[in-house]
C-alpha cells in the first residue's frame, strides 16, 4: 500500500522519505523525532519555528545578535542549533540562552516548552514564495548521503503537485501555516510572537525591535539599526559564505545560489502558471475552511 512518502519519492524525490505519525519526513531525522516530545528544554530557550525557506536564517541571526547585544555574526551556521537534526548532546553543549530553530509542527515539539513557557517565535512567508524557494533548495542541495544527486530530480509541475498533496518533507506550507496560526489559542499561556517575512522586508529595524522586546532584551535604537544592516540579505549572504565556520553547512550543487537565493517577495509569479496558482488557492482556502481561523 502506497503512502504519501512513497508517492513523494515517485514524484521525483531521491531523498529518502518516510511517514512519521501522519506526516512526510526525511528518513534521516526520524530517529530524532521519535524522542522529541520527551526532550528536556531550558527555561530561557528561544524557539524559532518556521516552514522551510521562510526567513529562518534571517530571524535566527537577528536574535543571535540581539542576545549578544551587538551586530556580530554567530560563529556557526544556524544548522548547529537545528532541533530536528542535532542530537541532544550536541544541543546540550550550546550556551544559554539557546536559540533553537525547527520546522516541526507544534504537536511534535518537546512538551517541556509549554510547561516552562519558553519564548516561541513563528516566522511566516507568502506561501507561494516559500514553495518556489523550497523547490530551488531541493533541486540544488545534496541531501543524499555520499552522492552529488540533488534531493529532488523531478519537474516544477511534479513538485507543485507533490506540495499541494503534502507529499514533501515537513508536509505542505498550507497545513504548516494553519497549525502555527492556531498556536495562540491552543497554548495561550506560552509567550508567542509571529513575524512575517514581508514585514521584515518593509521595515527591518521595527521588526528587530519587536523581536528584542519580545525576548526581553531591549537595546538602544542605534543597535537595532546596526543589527538590521548587518542582517541585510547581501551582508548575511557574504557572512555565511566567507566569515562563518562551515562545519554545519550543508552541501549544495556547484553553481547554485545556496541558502541565499534572492530574498525577494513575489517571485512566485515567475514560476506558477495560472492553473497552478488557482489550484493552490483553492486548496489553501479549503484547508482554512475546515478550521475556526480566517
Amino acid at each position: 500500500m502506497s503512502t504519501r512518502a512513497s508517492e513523494g519519492m515517485e514524484s521525483g524525490f531521491s531523498l529518502q522519505l518516510e511517514m512519521f505519525e501522519d506526516l512526510v519526513m526525511p528518513s534521516g531525522i526520524v530517529h530524532h523525532l521519535s524522542t522529541m516530545k520527551t526532550r528536556s528544554v531550558r527555561d530561557d530557550d528561544i524557539f524559532v519555528c518556521t516552514y522551510p525557506k521562510s526567513g529562518t536564517h534571517w530571524v535566527w541571526e537577528i536574535l543571535s545578535m540581539v542576545v549578544a547585544g551587538r551586530p556580530e555574526y554567530a560563529k556557526h551556521w544556524q544548522n548547529s542549533a537545528h532541533l530536528d537534526s542535532r542530537t541532544e548532546e550536541e544541543l546540550d553543549s550550546l550556551p544559554s540562552p539557546r536559540i533553537l530553530f525547527t520546522h516541526l509542527l507544534p504537536r511534535l515539539l518537546p512538551r517541556d516548552i509549554w510547561d516552562r513557557k519558553c519564548h516561541v517565535i513563528n516566522v511566516q512567508r507568502n506561501p507561494k514564495d516559500a514553495v518556489v524557494s523550497y523547490f530551488v533548495q531541493h533541486t540544488n542541495q545534496n541531501w543524499v548521503d555520499k552522492s552529488t544527486e540533488a534531493a529532488f530530480a523531478g519537474t516544477w509541475a511534479n513538485y507543485v503537485d507533490a506540495h499541494i498533496k503534502g507529499n514533501i518533507p515537513y508536509d505542505s506550507v498550507m497545513n504548516h501555516s494553519l497549525c502555527w496560526n492556531r498556536f495562540p489559542q491552543d497554548h495561550p499561556d506560552v509567550p508567542f510572537l509571529q513575524v512575517d517575512f514581508e514585514d521584515l522586508k518593509k521595515d527591518d529595524v521595527t521588526e528587530v525591535k519587536r523581536l528584542a522586546e519580545f525576548i526581553n532584551h531591549p537595546l538602544p535604537y542605534e543597535v537595532y539599526e546596526q543589527i538590521a544592516d548587518a542582517c541585510s540579505f547581501s551582508k548575511l549572504k557574504h557572512a555565511h559564505q566567507h566569515i562563518k565556520d562551515q562545519t554545519f553547512h550543508n552541501q549544495w550543487r556547484e553553481g547554485s545560489s545556496g541558502y541565499f537565493r534572492k530574498g525577494e517577495s513575489g517571485d512566485w509569479k515567475n514560476w506558477f502558471t495560472v492553473a497552478q496558482s488557482e489550484r493552490f488557492d483553492r486548496v489553501y482556502q479549503r484547508t482554512y475552511s475546515h478550521s475556526d481561523l480566517k
